[in-house]
């Protein structure tokens, strides 16, 4: 241990280490909703840097990153435990696991003889790399609560998305909860103190400036579309009730109506708002009707059935004469949710998550991009939390989508900070791709979002409550599309964290072979 760099760390750390550790979850619980204090990111993970330094082996040092992750992960998604209590505590352990191992690389790059500048860049490239896998491995990935969306509130900070994504903007959060670690640690030496301090100025006052900057480029929509979305405030217990089906479909028919009287260009139902199979159920012929009473072309979520084998998580177009022009089945399913992966192992669970509730849904092809009679303004679809995944939305707009709609029900997780913590996926989508999205939500939260990500209208009642209300919300959407440097280029920045971090890494090893192989002759 560099003893200069151990100074300013109470003895106490080490009678106490699980102080640190827990301190650094609960700091990144707050920083997301439901407290939502965001600018406690920044320095969030400080206080389990400075237990990583003092670790005493890499399996210590695992084990603290650990019970950070438990913390902020089983805190942050405590939401969970509406639907199954074990599940949530699995969820909370395996996506601590990451965290986990976000510490275990940071063991090694401090311990390591290298300038204190490359162990700063180390620990901002860990975390991203580690992010990174955590959110996009194939059938376990899970982006939820990406360090990044902590910062939505601010929307100056988060304008950097457009460039980086959300990713490079978690890099930079991290970069400077390394800087301040170090500059604590090597505050006797001015020169690396002041340059580590500059480093954080410069990460705050540049996404400042180019965040206000960006958001006061003149801009003149081409137009503006008359959008409404409907929020049916369905609960769950009697979502797919038989007897409740005349009621549900009694509800959005209102809904519509009353958004329909506002001359609306679109409407939109939420995920599974229609409670059936929308292309085999003859009370979808109600549907079809509506549309054409109501001359509005409807955007609506229901089932798809095929088979006793093949079912789909759908949204239906209709246009304005009722007929279905296109349709899009749900590509990211639910692992545990909507299917139980991995069946040739996994199979013989099928009958107890069928008794449990878990669907078994079929995986969409392809992403649609709906083109209709407003040629210059198609749109693309994002069921659910598909809008956690960022290629998704990306392949959208490169395929010529005008704005995304993201349609979901969150009813599952009761009146918790869920709602809130998904809309905050949906504007870092708005902002990587310079478009604007629109989420339609069975209790919330529904809501306009700009290319900028502004939260421009939600639903909500006279109290002020966005979630668990039933209304309808229509507001003209200044429709502005913006090729991004992110769409350009700059989504590929997670492979370069990880190209630079694995150049660094033989760096590192290779100076550690070369020092043991210089004391094995000095014996």
């Amino acid at each position: 241990m560099n003893p200069i760099e151990g100074r300013g760390i109470p003895y106490s750390v080490f009678r106490t280490p699980y102080l640190y550790q827990i301190s650094s979850g609960l700091l990144l619980v707050l920083a997301f909703p439901a407290v939502g204090w965001g600018f406690l990111a920044w320095v969030a993970l400080i206080p389990l840097l400075a237990s990583v330094h003092h670790a005493q082996n890499k399996s210590q040092a695992f084990g603290f990153g650990l019970i950070t992750g438990i913390i902020f992960y089983g805190g942050s998604m405590h939401w969970m435990t509406h639907v199954t209590t074990v599940g949530w505590l699995l969820l909370a352990i395996m996506e601590s696991v990451y965290i986990g191992v976000f510490a275990l690389l940071v063991y090694f790059g401090m311990k390591s003889k290298v300038p204190v500048a490359l162990k700063v860049l180390w620990i901002a490239l860990a975390w991203t790399v580690t992010e990174f896998l955590r959110s996009e491995m194939p059938v376990f990935g899970f982006g939820w609560n990406s360090l990044a969306n902590s910062q939505a509130p601010y929307v100056p900070f988060i304008q950097f998305a457009n460039v980086l994504g959300a990713y490079g903007l978690g890099f930079l959060i991290v970069l400077v909860n390394a800087s301040v670690l170090y500059a604590w640690f090597r505050r006797k030496e001015w020169k690396t103190t002041l340059g580590l301090i500059a480093v954080v100025a410069l990460v705050l006052a540049g996404l400042w400036s180019y965040g206000k900057m960006n958001l006061e480029k003149p801009f003149e929509p081409k137009e503006y579309l008359r959008i409404s979305v409907v929020q049916g405030n369905i609960p769950q217990s009697v979502k797919w009730e038989l007897m409740a089906k005349d009621k549900i479909l009694e509800i959005y028919e209102k809904l519509t109506q009353l958004a329909a009287l506002e001359e609306s260009d679109l409407i939109i139902w939420p995920e599974a708002a229609f409670p059936g199979f929308f292309n085999s159920d003859l009370q979808a012929a109600r549907i079809t009707q509506l549309a054409r009473q109501v001359q509005t072309p409807l955007l609506v979520g229901g089932l798809h059935w095929v088979s006793e084998r093949e079912v789909y998580n759908s949204a239906y177009f209709l246009e304005k004469d009722g007929g279905v022009i296109q349709r899009y089945d749900k590509l990211r399913l639910v692992p545990f949710g909507e299917y139980v992966p991995f069946k040739f192992l996994l199979g013989w669970l099928a009958p107890a998550a069928e008794a449990l509730g878990i669907s078994d849904f079929s995986s969409g092809k392809d992403s649609i991009v709906f083109r209709w009679a407003r040629d210059e303004w198609p749109f693309g679809v994002l069921i659910c939390f598909e809008d956690v995944f960022t290629d998704l939305s990306r392949h959208l707009a490169d395929r010529d989508a005008k704005f995304l709609t993201v349609i979901t029900n969150d009813a599952w997780f009761g009146k918790t900070a869920a709602p809130f913590q998904h809309l905050q996926s949906s504007v870092f989508r708005a902002v990587e791709n310079g478009v604007a999205v629109v989420r339609a939500a069975n209790t919330g939260v529904s809501a306009f979002i700009s290319h900028q990500g502004r939260v421009l209208a939600t639903v909500k009642d006279a109290r002020g409550e966005e979630t668990f209300v039933m209304a309808q919300r229509t507001l003209d959407l200044p429709l502005v599309t913006v090729r991004t440097l992110y769409r350009q280029g700059g989504w590929m920045f997670p492979y370069f964290a990880i190209g630079l971090f694995l150049m660094l890494s033989f760096v590192i090893f290779r100076r550690r072979i070369v020092r043991e192989k210089q004391r094995a002759e000095e014996i």
